[in-house]
């Protein structure tokens, strides 16, 4: 079963770095650069203008550490056939799903230190923490990250106790208590109760091979937990594990109506309805606006915010390219009395109202924001009108003058 394990792991790799060799292309890397280098020194300068004693400090830790907490789940790359071909083996899967939870722990407090490392400049200015109260509350963190997928270990099996497996419990209430005896009581008093948790939760799990697996639950667990990875992957690229599914959404008829049903207007009405009812799709779109909006509204500064405008306006239009060619194996399309220009014009049409009302909704996060800086104002207002013609009348066609070519190879 270890051997499974490692032949499922390289293969799962193998996946996982064609799609991250996609997603982390020049363009990405160096938006990146600007993105982490442009947060970085906002966070410094913040940090200047901090001091101890402030009431909301810990609270906006204690918020940050459980929604980081939540980050890096319990990864046993079991299949659906599973449930029928290692049903035979199903008392030697407590050595596979140990492998696997040695392999998610390890990814999970890789995660965790790095958030650590992110706070700790802000715990120690605002809370006064030392050297020695910053390791406890690592080891807090660590410890109840190990307790988070105890808890989705026990959950792979038919526990008799099934608070064991609560996820609501070990995932929110038990980090939410010690985060809050580390920061309002002491630090190191939070990291030796996580210990004794972690004691207990480890002596009990030897119990658990015995029991039948939930296979079931096992199943679902993982694949739920690859929709996330690929819905992530999705944001950048095509990914044809992803199975999108198709909404009716009433609420959005009155901007369809708009659409005059003549011959020319043909792909603008299924480019418009395609995007809107598709849930890939238009989730995409409205998930990038508003994390793009969440920056904004956090990002105050000169040149940075349309720094940010400008990325996320085209990493928003970037995603929405693939799209065109979203109805070319529908044999029905072909006989339509379309030409291919209309096709160009109409997509770039959708494009255009997409687009602008993105630069709207982040123009005015940016003008609430910085309404004293008229460069800002300015510059955020000018960057976005000429980045959105560009990016349409000139980047779009060529890049799917490229797309096709590829598609006939």
């Amino acid at each position: 079963m270890k051997q499974l394990f490692k032949k499922r792991l390289a293969n799962h790799l193998t996946e996982m770095m064609k799609y991250l060799r996609l997603v982390f292309n020049d363009y990405f890397v160096l938006a990146l650069v600007f993105l982490i280098g442009g947060l970085g020194y906002y966070y410094s300068n913040a940090l200047k203008q901090l001091h101890s004693g402030i009431w909301w400090a810990p609270l906006l830790t204690i918020g940050v550490l459980l929604i980081g907490i939540q980050l890096g789940r319990f990864a046993t790359l079991v299949q659906d056939p599973d449930y029928v071909f290692l049903l035979p083996q199903e008392s030697e899967m407590v050595y596979y799903l140990r492998s696997a939870y040695r392999y998610s722990l390890v990814l999970a407090c890789v995660t965790q230190v790095i958030i650590w490392i992110v706070l700790m400049p802000f715990v120690q200015v605002t809370l006064l923490a030392t050297t020695s109260d910053l390791f406890y509350l690592l080891a807090s963190i660590l410890l109840l990250k190990a307790i988070w997928l105890n808890a989705d270990f026990a959950r792979k099996y038919r526990v008799k106790s099934r608070w064991v497996a609560n996820r609501f419990l070990f995932r929110f209430l038990l980090p939410l208590a010690i985060f809050t005896i580390s920061f309002y009581f002491e630090y190191w008093v939070g990291s030796l109760l996580t210990f004794l948790i972690i004691l207990f939760s480890t002596v009990n799990s030897w119990r658990w091979g015995i029991r039948p697996l939930d296979w079931r639950t096992m199943i679902d667990d993982e694949n739920n937990r690859m929709h996330t990875v690929y819905q992530f992957f999705n944001l950048f690229t095509d990914v044809p594990s992803l199975n999108g599914s198709v909404r009716r959404r009433r609420y959005l008829d009155w901007l369809l109506r708009r659409i005059r049903l003549i011959p020319e207007n043909t792909y603008l009405y299924l480019y418009a309805h395609g995007i809107l009812r598709d849930h890939e799709m238009g989730g995409l779109y409205f998930r990038l606006t508003v994390i793009g909006t969440l920056f904004l509204v956090f990002i105050k500064g000169e040149m940075l915010p349309i720094a940010l405008c400008l990325i996320f306006l085209y990493l928003i239009g970037f995603q929405m390219i693939p799209f065109y060619f979203h109805f070319d194996d529908n044999a029905f399309v072909h006989i339509y009395p379309v030409t291919n220009d209309h096709q160009m014009k109409n997509f770039q049409r959708v494009l255009l109202i997409m687009l602008c009302a993105v630069a709207t909704i982040f123009a005015i996060a940016v003008i609430a924001i910085n309404y004293t800086n008229v460069v800002t104002i300015i510059g955020v207002i000018v960057g976005e009108l000429l980045e959105v013609l560009a990016f349409i009348y000139l980047y779009v066609p060529r890049r799917i003058q490229r797309g096709q070519r590829s598609r006939n190879i």
